[in-house]
C-alpha cells in the first residue's frame, strides 16, 4: 500500500514536471506610437514564433493562437488569465491570447530569428483625423473644356485629362474624408468668371487649378500678389502657398525624372482668390502615355496634399490631448 502511494505522487509530480517543460515562456515587449501599437514576442524557439497564428478580429482586438500551452511575462511579471499591459486589457484562455486594443485599421506581423521573436505592429484608424478634416476641403479646377480642347494628342486631349486627372484627385481625396468639389465636373466650357465666383463661394482651403505643360516638364504657378485673402479668417489660410509649392516640388522631384519649374503668374484664377491657389501643368506626356504613369502622377499629388493637412492637423490633436 505504501508503495502504490509513493508511486502515485511520483506519477503526479512527474506529470507537473513535464506539463512545466511543456509551457512555453513569452516575453513581451510593448511600445505605443504616434499611429500605431508594436507587439514584440520573445520566443524560446523560433519555431514558436513561426506557430503562433495573428488575426485582427471585427472588434479590433488582436487574436493570437499558439499550438501547445504558454505563460506571457511583461515587466517581469507572469500575466494572469485577465490581465492588462499598461491600458491595454490581456485575456488568456485555453491556447489563445486576445489584446484589447481599438481603433485598429491593420495590423503587420513580422517574424525574426536572433533573438527568435514575433513582431506586431498595430496601426490606428485616421477616424479621428478624417472627422477633423472635414472642416476643410478642396476645390479642384480641371482646365478647358466644352470648345476649349486645350492640348490636342492623336487620340486625346487637354480637356478630357484635365476632368480625369481632376475627378481621381477628388475621388481620393473624399475618401480620405477631405470635402472636395469641382468647378466642371462633366466636359463643358466654364468661363474664369464662374470659375472664379464658385471658387470665392466655397471658400475651400485650397483651390487646385489642373493643366497640361506644353511640354514634358512640370510648371507650378502662383500669383505674385494675393488680392482678397484675409489673414484675420484662419479657415482662408490653412496652408501657405509657399509651402504648398515647396512639398510638390519635393515629392514630384522625388518620384518623377521630368523637370520642374515654379513661376509666379498674375492670372485672374490665383491673384483674386480668396484662398490659397495653386496652378499646376502637368508634363503633356499624359496624352500618350499608359495609365499607370497618370496613376502615379494622381497618388503623389493626393499624397501631397494629405500630408499637408495632417501637418496642420495633428499638432492640433496633440495640444488637445
Amino acid at each position: 500500500m505504501i508503495k502504490k502511494t509513493v508511486f502515485l505522487i511520483f506519477l503526479i509530480l512527474s506529470v507537473n514536471v513535464n506539463a512545466q517543460d511543456n509551457l512555453h515562456k513569452i516575453v513581451i515587449k510593448y511600445g505605443k506610437h504616434q499611429d500605431f501599437h508594436r507587439f514584440v514576442f520573445i520566443c524560446e524557439k523560433p519555431e514558436i514564433a513561426y506557430s503562433i497564428n495573428v488575426n485582427l478580429l471585427k472588434d479590433g482586438k488582436i487574436k493570437l493562437s499558439f499550438i501547445s500551452p504558454f505563460e506571457i511575462e511583461f515587466d517581469g511579471k507572469i500575466l494572469s488569465a485577465q490581465d492588462s499591459i499598461k491600458d491595454l486589457k490581456i485575456l488568456k484562455e485555453d491556447k489563445n491570447l486576445i489584446i484589447g486594443t481599438s481603433n485598429i485599421d491593420r495590423i503587420k506581423v513580422s517574424r525574426y530569428e536572433s533573438p527568435s521573436r514575433l513582431v506586431i505592429d498595430a496601426y490606428l484608424e485616421e477616424t479621428a483625423l478624417e472627422e477633423k478634416t472635414k472642416t476643410v476641403s478642396v476645390l479642384i479646377d480641371p482646365g478647358h473644356g466644352g470648345e476649349d480642347y486645350g492640348l490636342q494628342g492623336k487620340d486625346n486631349n487637354e480637356k478630357n485629362m484635365d476632368l480625369y486627372i481632376s475627378k481621381e484627385i477628388a475621388s481620393r481625396l473624399a475618401q480620405k474624408g477631405i470635402k472636395t468639389s469641382l468647378t466642371r465636373g462633366i466636359d463643358e466650357y466654364l468661363s474664369l468668371k464662374k470659375r472664379l465666383k464658385l471658387e470665392n463661394k466655397l471658400k475651400p482651403s485650397l483651390f487646385l487649378s489642373i493643366h497640361l505643360s506644353t511640354g514634358d516638364y512640370f510648371v507650378i504657378y502662383t500669383s505674385p500678389i494675393k488680392k482678397n485673402i484675409s489673414k484675420d479668417d484662419p479657415s482662408k489660410v490653412f496652408f501657405t502657398e509657399d509651402n504648398l509649392v515647396k512639398s510638390f516640388t519635393n515629392k514630384l522631384k522625388e518620384k518623377f525624372s521630368e523637370p520642374l519649374y515654379t513661376e509666379k503668374l498674375p492670372a485672374t484664377l490665383l491673384k483674386e482668390a480668396y484662398t490659397p491657389a495653386l496652378m499646376i501643368e502637368i508634363p503633356k506626356r499624359v496624352l500618350f502615355s499608359d495609365k499607370n504613369y497618370t496613376n502615379k502622377l494622381i497618388d503623389v499629388m493626393v499624397q501631397v496634399i494629405l500630408e499637408n493637412f495632417k501637418s496642420k492637423i495633428k499638432p492640433e490633436k496633440a495640444k488637445n490631448e
